[in-house]
């Protein structure tokens, strides 16, 4: 119980904080949706952990996410310049396709967080993943080689090293 009234209140303040005021009207709209979304799905926000860890692992979590975000902002930024290179070309000369990379994560929030990097990232987009073959489709709009361990290096291994790291 003192869980769901933890998420509503949360929620709660989300609300506000995104409505930008407090009046009677975001009031009462916003507790009705905290309220709601508290209802069904407060399960899914706090779900069971199978494992019991020290406090000091999620606080190396949190600073291996933290400084992971660096890390990020250079890989798009990188990648938005050679995106915005092909748009300025007089005659674009880019490749695009639909390439399938190998992973090695087997942790499903670093799988979602990996094709979430990935389709952030300019220029690429996760379009699936095969559980059978461990292995994301992602659309390259440049594709530059059909090498396997070529393409892994250029498109999520750094992301993937991070990942792996973090939600090990």
């Amino acid at each position: 119980m003192l869980q769901k009234i933890s998420a509503f209140i949360l929620l709660l303040i989300v609300w506000f904080i995104f409505a930008g005021k407090i009046t009677v009207d975001v009031l009462i709209i916003g507790s009705a949706v905290s309220l709601l979304i508290t209802l069904f799905f407060s399960d899914l926000l706090f779900r069971e952990v199978h494992r019991r860890l020290p406090w000091y692992h999620y606080l190396r979590k949190l600073a291996l996410l933290l400084l992971f975000i660096p890390v990020f902002f250079y890989e798009a930024v990188t990648a938005a310049l050679k995106v915005s290179k092909h748009v300025f070309e007089k005659n674009p000369s880019f490749n695009p396709g639909i390439v399938k990379v190998k992973t090695e994560l087997t942790d499903i929030t670093g799988l979602s967080l990996l094709a979430n990097l990935i389709t952030l990232t300019p220029g690429t987009l996760t379009l699936d993943y095969d559980r059978n073959e461990s292995a994301y489709y992602i659309h390259w709009i440049d594709v530059e080689t059909v090498e396997e361990a070529e393409m892994k290096k250029k498109i999520i291994a750094r992301f993937e090293r991070w990942v792996g790291v973090i939600f090990r």
